[in-house]
């Protein structure tokens, strides 16, 4: 069985594209965290496929490789399999821990899971980042999801990073805290779901035709949230987290100016209501609409939040920092 991390991302998201760094290089400061997607194999012995996505509640009917064609549901499953031809025929059971379009970058973990796992049984030795390249590839490329890298970076390498993008590299530093400062992020970090999961690409999509077509207010505020990247990394270095919440509202006010579908009146008001009650700043996770509200608020506060937000409707999840990247369980039972 393969796991992969989701991620929660405090700076930097949307200078990820391509569209943009390639010209302005972009950064990101994102984070693995304890939640995950799960790939479960089954080795069959007449070469066929058969899939089952307990997510989307979908079964791919058993098909010979020669005839496998991508399907909703199974679409990053086939991908890879034809991307990697993976001609070994196995029953697959994908699930994850958070639900599609929840804003935490499981598409992309789902991805990075299938890649490694199947590149492993093929006993191919990939880096974190070929891995990541390689999972980016198939999304962008092949599945058309107008993504950024960062999502399939994290996903590949876990752990707290800062991530920079530019036209011919992608470098990854770990941020190490004190560990006394890393505890202090961690608990004042609070994640809620909003009940409602959206269509990222519908959001990605405008937000990367406003940025192609250079559109003034877009890349202005794409610039301003590579500085705060910047500025959050600087910070977190000394192992400062003063800044944090104020950087998480400034950049979340700045993401509001990518596109107008990125918020809306219930979300306006979910996120007014918690800084009301004490958190310093947050962000809705992932490209907008819906999905996980993250916020930064000192625990003195945190009740307060957190009723105010069970009151509006939304379930707090709890989560921890993870620090590690994906991960196959009992391999070797597969490869004997």
């Amino acid at each position: 069985m393969g796991i992969s991390p989701v991620r929660i991302s405090l700076a930097g998201g949307g200078t990820d594209m391509p569209e943009y760094y390639e010209k302005y290089g972009g950064n990101v400061i994102s984070s693995t965290i304890s939640l995950f997607t799960y790939l479960m194999i089954k080795p069959r012995k007449d070469n066929s496929f058969q899939a089952f996505s307990t997510d989307f509640e979908i079964h791919h009917s058993r098909t010979s490789y020669q005839k496998l064609t991508a399907k909703f549901g199974t679409e990053i499953a086939v991908s890879v399999i034809k991307y990697l031809n993976f001609k070994n025929g196995a029953d697959f059971v994908i699930g994850s821990d958070v639900q599609p379009g929840s804003g935490l970058g499981a598409s992309s973990s789902l991805t990075v899971n299938f890649m490694n796992t199947l590149s492993k049984l093929q006993k191919k030795r990939f880096s974190n980042n070929q891995i990541a390249e390689k999972a980016f590839f198939i999304e962008r490329n092949i599945l058309s999801h107008p993504i950024g890298k960062q999502d399939d970076y994290i996903a590949s390498h876990g752990g707290l990073n800062y991530i920079k993008f530019s036209k011919n590299d992608v470098s990854v530093t770990p941020i190490k805290l004190k560990k006394s400062k890393f505890n202090e992020l961690q608990n004042n970090l609070l994640l809620f779901f909003i009940g409602t999961t959206r269509k990222s690409s519908t959001v990605l999509s405008k937000q990367l035709k406003k940025t192609k077509n250079l559109e003034p207010v877009t890349l202005n505020s794409l610039h301003k949230v590579n500085d705060l990247g910047k500025d959050l990394f600087k910070s977190l270095k000394k192992s400062d987290l003063t800044q944090v919440g104020e950087i998480l509202d400034k950049g979340w006010r700045e993401k509001k100016n990518f596109t107008k579908q990125v918020s809306n009146s219930k979300i306006d008001k979910i996120y007014e209501n918690a800084i009301n009650k004490g958190a310093i700043g947050g962000k809705l996770t992932g490209a907008g609409a819906g999905g996980h509200m993250l916020f930064y608020c000192e625990p003195k506060k945190q009740n307060l939040v957190k009723n105010e937000m069970k009151r509006l409707g939304l379930k707090h999840i709890d989560f921890k920092f993870y620090k590690n990247g994906p991960k196959l369980l009992n391999l070797y039972d597969f490869i004997k």
